[in-house]
């Protein structure tokens, strides 16, 4: 499968990035977060980039072992100069070819899934469900389609002012409207991304609020304690 790489370029400058052309990030971020539990546990990050969710879910719980995904060597060198991420299993690939073992106890992506072909985001679903302990747990924070074209312009709208606000240049911001715009046919909807997960296996899935065309899934296996 291929995935459109954003920021490949611009490595050092992503972490900075991402807060400005995600519309509250603090809460999309955090809302991420607040499903990895705590303890000992094995987690799994596909698409992991510089390491910034990474650095979230040590720095919440220590004591969780992580393995990372990424197929950018410029997003790992980035992710690695990191001293809270020295001891961070780090496996360069794409994530459909390069695959731990397991089991993990949680699989988290974010800002990833949505740039897979629809047939090869069916196939990772099925594989993430299957990697997972049977109380496993997948977290999945990424970017959406409206059910209506009138909605995706109003929150296109609102997505531009806010990147505005949040100190990208114009051009910049132009820019990743443009992209969405190119890649919208591979993208889902929220109804579409949680029958795949269903079909996947997933006999529960969360979809916790969070802005327009940015949300969270959080799919659930069968022996999951709620």
């Amino acid at each position: 499968m291929e995935a459109e790489e954003h920021f490949n370029e611009r490595a050092e400058l992503y972490e900075s990035l991402i807060r400005k052309i995600i519309p509250h990030h603090d809460v999309f971020f955090g809302t991420v977060l607040g499903f990895v539990s705590g303890g000992k546990i094995d987690v799994l990050e596909l698409g992991s980039g510089t390491g910034l969710v990474t650095e979230m879910v040590l720095g919440s719980n220590p004591d969780e072992q992580i393995t990372c995904i990424d197929m950018s060597p410029e997003m790992i060198e980035v992710a690695l100069s990191k001293p809270s991420l020295r001891e961070v299993s780090m496996l360069e690939g794409d994530f459909s070819e390069v695959w731990p073992e397991g089991p993990f106890d949680v699989v988290m992506t974010t800002l990833c899934m949505h740039h897979l072909p629809d047939d090869d985001r069916m196939e990772m679903l099925a594989r993430i469900h299957d990697i997972l302990s049977p109380s496993g747990v997948f977290i999945n924070g990424d970017v959406f389609r409206p059910d209506d074209l009138w909605q995706e312009e109003i929150f296109r709208g609102r997505w531009r002012t806010a990147m505005l606000s949040n100190g990208l240049p114009d051009a910049e911001a132009d820019g990743m409207i443009a992209k969405r715009e190119n890649g919208w046919e591979f993208i889902d909807t929220m109804g579409q991304y949680g029958k795949k997960l269903e079909e996947a296996g997933f006999e529960k899935v969360l979809i916790p609020p969070i802005y327009d065309f940015h949300g969270v899934f959080v799919g659930f296996k069968p022996e999951f304690d709620t």
